[in-house]
């Protein structure tokens, strides 16, 4: 993975968003046993977690395909505001793929149909 500098951070998000294709956000949180729960979708996270009374972490994930390339956010989840950005790798991206398409065929879906939701993973694995 290749942290990028020299890019205003929230700029590049905003674009990203306007112009990528969103992969997955994530964003963890803990209840008052300590246990912890990954909520997907930023705004999700933002309405469920009270109802489940888990503390979210301030910062969550996002990942945006964008002209052939993977990007992850770091997002700070209060005003979703990027602030860092790193390019993932090719094996790093194939291994998101992998996973990702796991967890699709876990949930019943077909190959054509993650490819048909995910084309930026069309060839990687």
């Amino acid at each position: 993975m290749k942290k990028l500098d020299n890019v205003h951070t929230d700029r590049f998000y905003t674009d990203l968003v306007l112009n990528g294709h969103l992969i997955e956000e994530t964003v963890e949180g803990q209840n008052e046993e300590g246990e912890w729960s990954t909520f997907y979708g930023f705004d999700d996270a933002v309405n469920e977690a009270p109802y489940e009374n888990v503390t979210l972490n301030d910062h969550g994930i996002a990942y945006y395909a964008h002209e052939g390339k993977v990007y992850q956010l770091v997002v700070f989840i209060k005003n979703f505001e990027g602030t860092g950005v790193n390019v993932l790798e090719a094996d790093e991206i194939k291994e998101l793929a992998g996973r990702l398409l796991e967890e699709s065929n876990d949930l019943g879906y077909s190959e054509a149909e993650f490819y048909e939701k995910e084309p930026w993973a069309i060839g990687l694995l």
